[in-house]
């Protein structure tokens, strides 16, 4: 095999998504408010201050809520994953960084500036 070939080899091999080449995981997070929420988000605390489950599978990832509430991630970076969702009148953004150490998983709300965060012990 010429060097040519063998380069483009590799640069194929880099341009696979992470996502193909990651494993599968599941990591279990236990939410908490930001000490600075303000009154309207406070109300959501009983919704995000309970388990959710991170869950990588086939390279879908996706996070688990109580009331069996199922919010799709899509690859942001390696090892970081991110969606939105919408719960209510909360317009919400969700992130998964598995590439931290400890891991994390951190839900914003875009307009009011709400704040959950997760630190997997």
């Amino acid at each position: 095999m010429t060097i040519a070939k063998c380069v483009a080899l590799a640069a194929v091999a880099l341009a696979l998504p992470s996502a193909v080449l990651a494993q599968d995981a599941e990591v279990k997070f236990w939410l908490k408010s930001a000490p600075n929420n303000i009154q309207g988000c406070i109300a959501a605390d009983p919704q995000f201050t309970r388990e959710h489950t991170f869950t990588l599978k086939g390279g879908q990832a996706e996070v688990s809520m109580p009331g069996n509430i199922h919010v799709k991630l899509k690859l942001a970076q390696p090892n970081i994953y991110a969606g939105d969702f919408v719960l209510g009148r909360l317009n919400l953004h969700m992130v998964a960084d598995l590439a931290a150490t400890p891991k994390t998983l951190t839900v914003t709300e875009k307009s009011l500036g709400c704040k959950w965060s997760a630190i997997k012990q």
